[in-house]
């Protein structure tokens, strides 16, 4: 039974880093200064997507609620290419974190631009829409904190440096810069907006995440251990 108590505790958890991640996300979106790679590459493959037939389709009308490829649906088909190669390649390190990531992602980072989009933040200072990137990277890191914490999953898109990483034995740090920076260039020729909160995104968020992380870890084992 308390098993069965704490892995619910660990997957509400899990859901609540999750939320807090993708809210963080969408601030980006909103400054409309650029945001992290990850998001660059969704944004574009939305813009291009949105182009296409695809937004005509009912799954996305009901995802999207209007006929719109959004960055959230654009997310979840990245997600599930992802996954169906993590399957293919390395399927014990498939969690239940990982199948709520590709589900549930894209759905909350389109809420969480309808709800940032009350706020006119496209509209504020140059100086004020920085500061607003910074305080998305603390917000993510704070999510993230959370989220790795209840040790149940990630993303797809963080398993796969791992992966790359046991094949080749190459540093991590190295293939994920190449992965982040892959990502990027893709998201800039489809059209992403790359700008300085690119450049703040990649220069804050891993120390925030790094200050965050025992924070994080400590928050989640009371709430277990209770």
């Amino acid at each position: 039974m308390n098993k069965a108590i704490n892995l619910t505790k660990r997957l509400i958890l899990f859901l609540v880093g999750m939320i807090i991640i993708q809210f963080g996300v969408a601030l980006y979106l909103k400054t409309n200064i650029g945001s992290d790679p990850f998001t660059v590459f969704a944004q574009g493959l939305a813009f291009t997507l949105d182009k296409t037939a695809l937004k005509d389709f009912e799954i996305v009308k009901l995802i999207a609620g209007k006929a719109e490829v959004t960055p959230g649906i654009a997310n979840i088909i990245i997600l599930v290419v992802l996954f169906a190669i993590i399957f293919c390649v390395e399927r014990k390190r498939i969690k239940i974190g990982t199948l709520i990531c590709v589900a549930g992602v894209g759905p909350i980072i389109d809420f969480g631009v309808k709800v940032i989009s009350f706020f006119p933040v496209e509209y504020y200072n140059y100086v004020v829409r920085m500061l607003l990137i910074v305080f998305g990277c603390a917000v993510i890191a704070m999510g993230f904190s959370v989220l790795s914490a209840t040790n149940i999953g990630v993303a797809p898109n963080d398993i796969i440096p791992f992966i790359i990483q046991d094949k080749t034995k190459c540093h991590y740090r190295w293939i994920r810069m190449g992965w982040d920076a892959t990502f990027l260039v893709m998201g800039l020729a489809l059209g992403g907006i790359v700008g300085v909160g690119t450049v703040i995104a990649m220069v804050v968020t891993g120390p925030f995440i790094q200050i965050s992380l025992p924070y994080g870890e400590k928050f989640v084992r009371k709430i277990v251990r209770k």
